[in-house]
């Protein structure tokens, strides 16, 4: 900081004054006495004087003042040092994810932000890279280690027997809702979390444990995945090398995406299409209108710009799109609707890679190559996330957009998901749940899903039983892993723009039996 003259008269101490004063008389008495120097010689000497004492007690000022505000924030941080009990980021963004390049005549979003704006982003990705820190985050874990009756991060050595703990699945919803997805800070949500979050370089052979236990768990700081998501965090990277065509996607007028199979329609004749259907879009055009989505959540003028960019380079393109390569699926369509129509939809968009195609060079062998945690061929790095390798079936990646739920279901096969960039919403439910969760019946185009939305509270009282199921949740984190056992419900909510990646590897049958009452059956 640059200070004037009279701004260092004004921050010397009073006392000093008297002595300047004194002097600058016994100077002039001197002038008179001797009556040789002149009065533009008395001003020169009188300025002279004043400058030689306050500069250095101006300096010596400033260097105090600096040392005391250096201890006072280093005590501020070390006394203010987040807890397990609430953590949250104050001043928590989500990052923006632009670029000002162009891949192959392909414009992808870019920042016009002064330097400031950079910088927080800067701040914002530093502060997403540690995936082992929970206390920069706008959620919070409701219950501590007492209540809990174990310490999430220092889980025992095998599963507690009433591991994990659950709360009537009402009361998670009435807490947060799941079409509330947006939290601006300084609010944050509170979280029924219970599930161990282990860290891969330090509580391996735990983690093992517990997913031979067939239990539940997050699993973080594991290099691997990490590496991953920070490349398929980055548009540029994925623009760059992912082939640019029409992929499936799907859609619908509403957030809430209910699954089915149109080859089982047959066995319901007054079956009646749920709202949502498949077409084909490319990850371009799916990015603007996901960050549109959060463009609008956050009223963030400087997104809804970059948005219109993108919009008007695809626009550009348009007649380029026309003559692209289609998915090969007569079930797949194009996405007719009015550009206005498309602004409103919610969209899923879906990558699926098989081994069988890593040797073609495409989005198979990107996405095994970047992925090596989730590769049968590489035993050494996916041993862990791959029970039985040989009942792979691929990597299923889906791109979420803010506020899109896929309705409660479960898979009949263990899976691991790995979330690679945003953060996603999991309400998580035991099998022995499966009798007060309404689901579709076997052999329905929509069996083994929730019959009914649940974020409504009107539609529990005409279903009772739904009162007395018993889930848990967690908010999962770009880095982060999950491994669900074989047929555990869970209810998929998007907070914002993100991506995640899952595998299945074979199936168990610890609760076979409970599944059989709920008139499911495990394939063998």
């Amino acid at each position: 900081m640059a200070f004037t003259e009279r701004d260092l008269f004004h921050r010397r101490p009073a006392a000093s004054s008297t002595s300047i004063r004194k002097a600058v008389e016994m100077n002039n008495n001197c002038a008179r006495r001797k009556k040789r120097s002149s009065s533009k010689d008395q001003f020169v000497a009188t300025r002279v004087m004043i400058l030689g004492i306050t500069i250095p007690l101006a300096l010596l000022i400033l260097v105090v003042t600096r040392r005391g505000g250096e201890r006072s924030g280093a005590n501020l941080s070390k006394s203010d040092e987040p807890r397990d009990g609430s953590r949250f980021l104050k001043q928590w963004k989500p990052r923006l994810r632009m670029s000002d390049e162009k891949v192959g005549g392909r414009s992808i979003m870019h920042n016009n932000d002064e330097k400031s704006s950079a910088s927080k982003r800067a701040n914002h990705e530093k502060l997403q890279a540690d995936p082992k820190d929970d206390s920069k985050s706008i959620y919070t874990y409701k219950f501590s280690a007492s209540e809990l009756g174990y310490d999430i991060y220092h889980c025992p050595p095998t599963p507690p027997e009433d591991y994990p703990r659950s709360w009537p699945v009402t009361d998670i919803i009435s807490n947060w809702n799941p079409n509330d997805v947006t939290t601006i800070p300084p609010s944050h949500r509170e979280v029924y979390h219970s599930f161990c979050i282990f860290d891969y370089q330090t509580q391996y052979e735990t983690a093992l444990a517990y997913r031979n236990a067939e239990k539940p768990f997050i699993i973080r700081n594991d290099p691997k995945v990490i590496a991953a998501s920070k490349k398929w965090s980055s548009p540029k990277y994925l623009l760059e090398n992912l082939p640019e065509k029409k992929m499936y996607t799907e859609r619908s007028p509403v957030n809430h995406f209910m699954f089915y199979n149109p080859s089982q329609r047959k066995n319901y004749k007054n079956w009646v299409q749920p709202v949502n259907d498949v077409v084909s879009m490319t990850l371009a055009e799916w990015l603007e209108r996901s960050l549109e989505r959060d463009a609008l959540a956050l009223s963030d003028g400087d997104l809804k710009k970059q948005v219109e960019t993108m919009r008007e380079k695809r626009m550009e393109r348009g007649l380029i799109h026309e003559q692209q390569e289609k998915p090969q699926d007569d079930e797949i369509k194009e996405d007719y609707d009015f550009e206005e129509v498309k602004r409103h939809n919610w969209y899923y968009w879906r990558l699926n890679a098989f081994v069988e195609d890593v040797e073609k060079d495409g989005h198979s062998k990107l996405t095994f190559d970047d992925m090596p945690f989730f590769d049968p061929r590489k035993e050494e790095e996916s041993e862990f996330y791959l029970v039985d390798p040989s009942d792979q079936r691929g990597i299923n990646c889906r791109f979420g957009m803010r506020g899109v739920i896929a309705e409660s279901h479960c898979d009949l096969s263990r899976n691991m998901i790995a979330l690679l960039d945003g953060e996603r919403r999991y309400i998580i439910g035991h099998p022995n749940q499966c009798e007060n969760l309404y689901l579709f019946p076997r052999g329905h185009p929509s069996g083994r899903h929730a019959s009914f939305d649940w974020s409504n509270p009107s539609n529990w009282d005409s279903h009772p039983k739904f009162r007395n199921a018993l889930h848990s949740e967690v908010v999962m984190k770009a880095g982060d892993v999950m491994y669900l056992p074989t047929a555990w419900f869970h209810h998929i909510v998007n907070l914002n723009t993100n991506i995640q990646c899952n595998i299945r590897s074979g199936i168990s049958y610890e609760n076979n039996d409970v599944l059989k009452e709920c008139g499911f059956k495990l394939p063998k």
